[in-house]
């Protein structure tokens, strides 16, 4: 790959919310998720840590339920079967999710390193699944924040989230644009 290619792959890469129904290859996630762990990290300590849930996971009506709870509490209001039907509907037609969490370190400057070594581990995910013609949704909303997620993941109770990924081909691609560099940056 050339410079010019990896830029283009970088101008590419969309935070996707609407995916076509078609499944995602076991290996392409693998290869997602290996791409993840050659991110810089400090002190070599990859804090990164991953659970993925594939479409057909029976793991996603728990998430439904939970979501659907979390947003009764936030709203302190009962939803509607529609708009019950419209979270389940949701995490169902989600292709894949990778839910990535960091380690906490010994310290608060080494809990920050990790944090953001993760933030690095996710764009590469992120650049890699768009050379597959998949698009990710980096999530740190609601599916983020359900009550008893890391005993729902069957996780180690001390990681914490830095966010959900929803994995898969994407129905559109929106153009975007970026201000110039040139007026972003001080020369000295």
């Amino acid at each position: 790959m050339n410079t010019q290619d990896l830029l283009k792959t970088i101008k590419d890469r969309r935070n996707t919310k609407s995916f076509t129904e078609e499944e995602v290859k076991k290996s392409d996630i693998e290869l997602i998720l290996e791409s993840g762990v050659w991110a810089p990290n400090h002190r070599n300590t990859e804090p990164w840590r991953f659970v993925v849930i594939d479409k057909s996971s029976e793991l996603k009506k728990e998430i439904s339920r939970s979501m659907i709870s979390l947003q009764e509490e936030s709203s302190n209001a009962k939803l509607s079967d529609d708009q019950k039907t419209n979270i389940s509907l949701s995490v169902a037609k989600s292709p894949c999710y990778i839910f990535v969490f960091t380690t906490i370190g010994d310290t608060p400057e080494i809990t920050e390193e990790n944090y953001g070594a993760v933030c690095c581990a996710i764009q590469n995910m992120q650049l890699t699944a768009t050379t597959l013609g998949l698009g990710v949704g980096w999530s740190t909303g609601k599916i983020s924040k359900i009550k008893n997620l890391k005993k729902l993941l069957d996780v180690d109770q001390t990681l914490k989230i830095v966010g959900v990924l929803s994995i898969g081909y994407p129905n559109s691609n929106i153009e975007k644009s970026r201000e110039e560099f040139s007026n972003l940056t001080k020369w000295l």
